[in-house]
C-alpha cells in the first residue's frame, strides 16, 4: 500500500497538468483493452478485471492517472470508493451488446448522480464500432438519452479498442476539456460527435 501511495504522490508532484481519470462500464465492454491501448499503444490480451488496474497515460505533456474499475455487478457497488478527486470519467459502452443497453444506461445515470463526480468531464467511448452489429453513435445518443444530459460536459466518441481507431481522438478531446476547465473560470459547453 505504501508503494502505491508513493507512486500516486510521485505522479502528482511531477507536473502541474496531472488529472485523475476513472474508466467505468459493464464487464466485457472493453475498458481494460482501452486502458492498455492508450497506455502502451498496442493491443494486449486481458482478463476480466477484479478490483482495479491503474496506469499512467500521457498525451501532449498532460498526464492522466487512469483507474480501470471492474465492471462485474459485484464490483459496481464499490465504484464510488474511487470517485474522490476524479477529474474525468471514461464510460465505455459495448456498442454491439444490445442485450445490456438498459443495464449499462442505468449504471451511467447512477454515477452521474454521484456528488463526487458533479464537476467531472465525461468521455463516452462507443466501443466495438468495428463489428457489424454495433449501434451508431446517433442511435446510442437516443438509446441512452444523452441529449438530455445538461449538467455535465460530455462527448461520445466512436472507437474500436481492437483496432485503436477513435481512441486518441477521444483522449485529445478529454485532455483539451480538462485543460480548458483548469485554466478557465467558465467551462465550455458540451458538444456531440457527428459519428465516425
Amino acid at each position: 500500500m505504501g508503494f502505491l501511495l508513493s507512486k500516486v504522490f510521485d505522479f502528482f508532484s511531477r507536473s502541474k497538468d496531472n488529472f485523475k481519470i476513472i474508466i467505468l462500464g459493464l464487464q466485457n465492454a472493453g475498458k481494460t483493452t482501452i486502458l492498455y491501448r492508450l497506455a502502451l499503444g498496442q493491443l494486449v490480451t486481458t482478463q476480466p478485471t477484479i478490483g482495479s488496474n491503474v496506469e499512467e497515460i500521457s498525451h501532449n505533456n498532460v498526464k492522466f492517472q487512469t483507474w480501470d474499475l471492474g465492471g462485474q455487478e459485484s464490483m459496481r457497488s464499490v465504484w464510488d470508493v474511487y470517485f474522490l478527486n476524479t477529474d474525468g470519467v471514461i464510460f465505455v459502452i459495448d456498442s454491439s451488446d444490445q442485450d445490456n443497453y438498459d443495464e449499462s444506461k442505468s449504471e451511467f445515470y447512477k454515477f452521474l448522480q454521484n456528488e463526487e463526480l458533479k464537476s467531472s468531464i465525461i468521455l463516452i467511448f462507443a466501443n466495438k464500432q468495428d463489428l457489424v452489429s454495433s449501434k451508431s453513435v446517433t442511435d446510442l445518443i437516443t438509446l441512452y438519452g444523452l441529449d438530455k444530459v445538461k449538467d455535465h460536459i460530455w462527448h461520445i466518441q466512436p472507437c474500436s479498442a481492437k483496432t485503436g481507431e477513435g481512441l486518441m481522438s477521444g483522449l485529445k478531446w478529454l485532455s483539451d476539456q480538462l485543460l480548458f476547465k483548469k485554466n478557465s473560470r467558465f467551462p465550455n459547453n458540451p458538444y456531440i460527435s457527428n459519428g465516425i
